[in-house]
């Protein structure tokens, strides 16, 4: 499996890759037998229907408790210092050992649990695992194919990022651990370096235009003091901050601060260097932009990802000629609003103003920055005013916003979702590329953030963590098509609830629906029938007012994220599809919060289980 087919909505995300969810239960401090996933986490399994209810409650605590352990992470993701000097283990001997014990568990689930014994509730979760597995195990002979060290994310990336953003500094012992994690890079880099290669030797690599990318990531990853003699490099600056924060003398803040000086100058540059090298040398002999289908199974492999992002068994045709179905009909609505906007010429005439006038974007200066910041924090506050209109369950879980650590800029898009910790130490945020303000267009703020906040990715997986009623394991799994289709039905979702002030919020939200569309047209035209990068680009700028530079970001990310672009559109509209067939199964009778409540209660599903949870929920009212 992929080294983040569970995390792809963060800072890679990490995680998307965009890590997802979180526990049941506070997990901050958490003793070594009180991690989430026990069974007293989520529902007490003395309570569960019978005897294989407790079976498989049993299975679940094991399972997920015997993952979350084996990534040191994704503890430190979650606020639990355990490990906390450790980084996650990238050797093929453990990939191979993560296979089997996905092997062994969907063995034991299907000899081992009687499904039609569960109660309903557990019928669900037995459906999520067994459907996630054997993704899983759909993308094992594909583990290489997976990129997962590009421009868009991997170790490179997420080490200063963990660091700076996770690692928290409380106690003594914190700082020891943050420093470990500094002298264990060259051996996560060792093991990172050794998968370029391995995958390499099976004759796959990534386009081109990534590596050069990537590399300019890596160095600035480690430029600044100590490395050169410039400001503090962020980790540097960082580990200092938050020592000078402890309970502890001068003298012992100064030991630690020099003891992360060495470890950077002796561990941290040297392993950036032969990452750095790796890269450079793979990247010489790499001379196409190539999409996946060219690779030796390639087009098995695209195959596998549109069924894993997307949860439904549809061809990169079909999805092709429905991405050109929907820019037809977002073009058609766009007209309209072009037209309510008093622009009379045409529409690429259009697109090509919204992406150049300046009296759409903010001062390319720290001032601009702040008050695009400022107004994003004002949209946010106005959607989380309004959220009772439309929802019956709240999440508790604050969020705010703050600009992308400068060293994942040159790659990441626009924006991203990252979440906080479960115990609310840190809360969700709204990360924004505020890197070239030219690049940000305020007609597109709007829809943009409802997508990213609220009522978009906070809202839904804030509260997917705060449930209290599914195992821990399903807090934890990310199905694209359920949560970037949730966000970006939220889009449209959010004009129905009045968030949108101007015209131009809402060309704001058909053009970011538009950028859906094409990207069902461009991932199907790169991977599956070998569009260019320029073809895709000329492509989104006669039919979106994205800017070049957006536009850029994109299909690079589409190049080295093969599938996923293709969830948003697929997954929005089955939820708009589930709603109106609700309304007209149920007429005055349907109530719009119960509907969303019945959507985001059980997390995020594949699409078949969504589609089957809301004819339950429309058959239970009916009969209400």
């Amino acid at each position: 499996m992929s080294r983040r087919d569970d995390f792809e909505h963060l800072p890679r995300r990490l995680f998307l890759q965009l890590l997802a969810g979180a526990g049941a239960v506070s997990l901050a401090g958490c003793a070594a037998d009180d991690l989430p996933g026990a069974p007293e986490a989520g529902v007490d399994p003395a309570s569960a229907n019978g005897g294989e209810d407790r079976k498989l409650y049993a299975f679940f605590s094991k399972s997920f408790n015997r993952d979350f352990e084996r990534s040191p992470e994704w503890m430190t993701q979650l606020g639990i210092k355990k490990r906390y000097g450790e980084w996650n283990d990238w050797s093929d001997a453990f990939a191979e050992e993560d296979h089997r014990y996905t092997v062994a568990d969907l063995e034991f689930m299907r000899t081992q649990i009687d499904r039609l014994a569960l109660s309903d509730s557990m019928r669900i979760s037995y459906d999520v695992f067994l459907f996630r597995n054997e993704l899983r195990v759909a993308n094992w002979p594909y583990r290489f194919h997976n990129y997962d060290v590009s421009h868009f994310g991997g170790p490179h990336q997420y080490v200063p990022s963990t660091l700076i953003n996770q690692h928290r500094i409380d106690e003594p012992a914190d700082a020891e651990a943050y420093i470990a994690r500094l002298n264990a890079t060259p051996k996560l880099f060792d093991q990172v370096t050794a998968f370029m290669r391995e995958a390499e030797a099976h004759g796959i690599t990534l386009p081109h235009f990534s590596y050069p990318l990537m590399i300019e990531d890596a160095k600035r990853a480690v430029a600044g003091t100590p490395f050169d003699n410039g400001d503090d490099n962020p980790m540097f600056a960082d580990f200092k901050a938050k020592v000078a924060k402890l309970s502890i003398g001068e003298t012992e803040k100064d030991t630690f601060i020099e003891a992360a000086r060495d470890a950077l100058v002796a561990s941290v540059k040297p392993a950036y260097a032969q990452f750095i090298q790796t890269a450079e040398a793979i990247g010489a002999h790499e001379k196409t932009d190539h999409g996946v289908g060219t690779l030796p199974d390639g087009a098995r492999f695209y195959e596998e990802r549109i069924r894993n992002h997307t949860t439904l068994p549809l061809k990169a045709q079909e999805i092709h000629q429905l991405g050109l179905s929907e820019v037809a009909r977002l073009s058609t609505e766009m007209e309209g609003l072009k037209k309510k906007a008093g622009f009379r010429r045409p529409l690429r005439a259009f697109y090509d103003d919204l992406r150049s006038d300046p009296k759409f974007f903010y001062p390319n200066t720290d001032a601009g920055r702040e008050a695009y910041r400022q107004r994003v924090e004002d949209l946010l506050a106005g959607a989380r005013a309004a959220l009772p209109r439309a929802f019956g369950v709240l999440p508790k879980a604050d969020i705010a916003v703050k600009r992308m650590d400068r060293f994942v800029e040159v790659g990441q898009t626009i924006a991203y979702y990252e979440q906080g910790t479960p115990d609310g130490s840190r809360p969700g945020y709204v990360r924004l590329n505020l890197s070239d303000m030219s690049k940000m267009p305020k007609w597109q703020m709007a829809a943009l953030n409802f997508h990213e906040g609220i009522p978009g990715h906070h809202l839904q997986i804030s509260i997917a963590q705060e449930s209290k009623s599914t195992p821990d394991f399903r807090k934890y799994t990310f199905f694209t098509s359920y949560i970037e289709g949730w966000a970006l039905y939220t889009e449209l979702l959010a004009k129905e609830m009045g968030l949108y002030k101007t015209v131009y919020d809402d060309i704001g939200r058909v053009a970011m629906e538009l950028w859906r569309g094409c990207r069902l047209v461009t991932d199907t035209g790169i991977h599956s029938m070998g569009w260019s990068r320029e073809k895709c680009i000329d492509y989104y700028l006669a039919n979106t007012p994205l800017t070049d530079d957006n536009i850029r970001r994109e299909i690079n990310r589409y190049f080295v994220f093969p599938g996923q672009a293709c969830a948003y559109q697929i997954g929005k509209n089955k939820i708009v599809e589930l709603r109106e067939r609700s309304k007209a199964a149920l007429g005055p009778r349907f109530d719009i919060r119960a509907f969303h409540d019945a959507v985001l209660k059980n997390g995020a599903v594949p699409l078949p289980v969504l589609e089957r949870l809301v004819g339950e929920w429309v058959q239970a009212a009916a009969n209400a």
